[in-house]
């Protein structure tokens, strides 16, 4: 008998990078020069501490379409040696005098997935759209809590790629030339990045003098250099002449802070993020829901195995658009979602062999499947229920957004995610300055009465997600992503690939996923047509999504991992575009 062959109908792009094997420390970041930044600090007595805020304060100067001085952002950290983990916010806050009808809403972007439209686009461009910066102070912070090398030492590297410039690769090249429209909307923007009205070519240098001198600034005065002072005052000016509400009182109030992790267990493993209204409620809440599945008894990428990821983030998506803000501002039963109890009753509602949409393609499914009677975090909150819950958020649109994960010879970890939210952020660099501000805005719901809706100095509900994993009480690895609301999934397959299937960090990176923030389940490409159409018999709405060089499918990981078999630390990043990992 002829054996059967299995025919292939079109080809497939299966992009790898290796994985850094090395002995003392490790970064994973989106571009060479800054992991270069990173390991050299860490070459010279720094922790990964100090490595961080050198790391980050390049990447605002060399990548400044995802991370600016003025973006915002989240830091894990956890010192081995004390044994002590921290998570430190400095995220997105709405301006005081911010309302939640600021915003006039004409319609919805997206019919199918609920993003609103907001007229002329004001919450997402120009200087209505900019929120309260926090990159600065969150950094400064994490300095005075925990760095050993001075301040200005570490912002040496981003000073001089910021006065002396750096070489356009061509990434770089093409993003801003994707930008050219926003840069060259608000004036100041073009002049830095558009030399005689035209994106850089390949090669040349990308020079911002004046960001500069604001970071010069930062090492000698710390936070108060953009938060208040000359600084301050042309960003107030900026505001108050182009009708935006971020004044200098705003910048001046504003506090990044310091607070226990969230933590939850995952099979043995502790998983350590911000307890900040962001996107690590939800990869935490995924993760639980499965740890009541055999998954390693189902082979990985499999219908069976797919179809229970799917169901277990559709109901963690379900709860983060219906019941997660602020709990400053709104009731949100955070603990709840992250219970035990309701962890164990999830699993419950879900169908092995089916998708419970099968029936409701036109229903949006953070909606479908928040209407199961047996879904409701509420009964495990220890506050009371309010009287009026808030109605249902829909997603926010994609970020960009940059990550790093970084590992000291002491085995110190930092996960840390910052972002101008779109690229570019609000378009609006203030003169004499440099500094980019970001549109945190966009992140709130623009229609009233939802838990994520706008309220002066509350925080937005962000889609960051970095986390640090413990076993046995001990430093394992530290990871995170930038990539809008596809992070969440990313990296609750990432913690799955490595705890349930034994995979090292570039396997468990590289390895294709799924997605389940939208009514359409994403699918990446490489999966095979066999197990797609399987999920799509299940009833799974599925979309099959490549991975570009220029972005736009799902996340792109950064992380590293300590090898228990030879305490060496491996580092892996995606596979895809300029992400680089070194180490010594």
């Amino acid at each position: 008998m002829t054996a059967t062959k299995r025919l292939n109908t079109n080809s497939v792009w299966r992009p790898d990078k290796d994985e850094v094997v090395v002995e003392h420390g490790a970064v994973a970041t989106a571009h060479p020069i800054a992991a270069q930044v990173g390991v050299d600090v860490l070459r010279s007595g720094g922790n990964a501490v100090d490595a961080a805020i050198a790391t980050g304060f390049c990447l605002n100067v060399i990548e400044p379409w995802n991370s600016s001085v003025a973006g915002h952002g989240q830091m894990i950290v956890h010192m081995a040696g004390e044994g002590r983990s921290v998570a430190i916010d400095y995220g997105h806050r709405a301006p005081r005098a911010a309302t939640a009808d600021m915003f006039r809403v004409t319609g919805q972007a997206v019919a199918s997935n609920g993003i609103y439209e907001v007229e002329d686009q004001a919450n997402a461009v120009g200087h209505r759209s900019v929120g309260v910066p926090g990159v600065t102070a969150g950094m400064c912070r994490a300095h005075e809590t925990f760095g050993t090398l001075p301040l200005e030492r570490l912002l040496e590297p981003a000073v001089h790629y910021a006065r002396e410039g750096f070489e356009a690769d061509p990434h770089t090249c093409l993003t801003i030339a994707r930008n050219m429209p926003k840069l060259v909307r608000y004036g100041e923007g073009a002049r830095v990045f558009l030399p005689d009205g035209y994106p850089p070519p390949p090669g040349a240098r990308v020079v911002q003098r004046d960001l500069a001198d604001t970071l010069e600034r930062i090492g000698k005065e710390g936070r108060d250099a953009l938060h208040r002072g000359e600084v301050a005052a042309a960003i107030d000016e900026e505001m108050r002449r182009h009708g935006g509400i971020l004044n200098a009182q705003d910048l001046a109030d504003y506090q990044a802070q310091v607070h226990d992790p969230v933590r939850t267990t995952y099979r043995g493993h502790e998983l350590l993020g911000s307890p900040a209204p962001a996107g690590t409620i939800t990869t935490l809440q995924t993760l639980n829901v499965l740890e009541s599945f055999d998954l390693q008894g189902l082979a990985h990428g499999s219908p069976e195995h797919l179809h229970l990821f799917i169901e277990a983030a559709r109901h963690a998506f379900a709860d983060r658009y219906s019941y997660v803000g602020d709990p400053e501002f709104v009731a949100a039963p955070l603990d709840g979602i992250l219970s035990n109890g309701y962890a164990l009753e999830i699993p419950h509602s879900i169908d092995r062999e089916s998708a419970r949409l099968e029936e409701e393609r036109d229903v949006q499914p953070w909606v479908a499947y928040a209407e199961n009677p047996l879904h409701d975090p509420w009964r495990y909150d220890p506050q009371t229920r309010p009287e009026r819950p808030a109605t249902a958020s829909p997603p926010s649109e994609g970020d960009c957004t940059t990550h790093f994960s970084i590992i000291d010879r002491d085995r110190n970890m930092v996960a840390c995610t910052q972002t101008a939210v779109a690229q570019f952020g609000s378009g609006v660099v203030v003169p004499g300055t440099g500094v980019l501000l970001s549109n945190g805005m966009t992140v709130f719901n623009p229609m009233s009465g939802a838990a994520n809706s706008i309220a002066g100095f509350k925080r937005a509900l962000n889609n960051m997600t970095p986390l640090l994993v413990l076993r046995d009480g001990q430093p394992f690895l530290t990871v995170g992503a930038p990539g809008g609301r596809r992070i969440m999934c990313r990296m609750a397959h990432i913690i799955s690939n490595v705890v349930d299937y034994g995979m090292s960090m570039q396997e468990a990176i590289t390895a294709p996923s799924v997605d389940a923030a939208e009514r359409e389940t994403l699918v990446d490409h490489r999966i095979d047509t066999q197990t797609v159409e399987a999920l799509a018999r299940m009833g799974h709405n599925v979309e099959v999504v490549p991975e570009p060089f220029t972005g736009g499918g799902f996340s792109r990981p950064r992380g590293v991992m300590i090898d228990a078999d030879n305490g060496l630390l491996r580092a892996g990043v995606q596979p895809i575009g300029p992400d680089e990992a070194r180490g010594y």
